[in-house]
């Protein structure tokens, strides 16, 4: 089963992607990858990406965000900061992942 990916503003190519045994994979015939945005202008936001456009050559542009933007404003900034204090208390050796 084939599905259709369009974001035209995260990417200017978005290759076609399908969905095999429930794994999305693009025009490569790689699964992609579910990742998740920790920059200040997506924070805790999921995606998905090819593992191809992981490597040095770049071989893949595939890119598509899995869920809805956070609007701007206070929960946008609140995530960001939260993990921010997440990341620093790691660093500090105050938690452990």
């Amino acid at each position: 089963m084939y599905v259709s990916s369009s974001n035209a503003r995260n990417r200017l190519q978005v290759a076609r992607v399908f969905v095999q045994d429930g794994a999305i994979n693009c025009d490569c015939d790689v699964p992609t990858k579910e990742q998740t945005c920790w920059k200040l202008i997506n924070p805790g936001r999921h995606f998905w990406n090819c593992n191809n456009s992981l490597t040095r050559l770049r071989k893949c542009d595939y890119f598509e965000w899995k869920d809805v933007a956070l609007e701007e404003g206070y929960y946008k900034n609140l995530i960001y900061s939260m993990k921010q204090q997440l990341d620093s208390k790691e660093d500090l050796g105050v938690i452990k992942t």
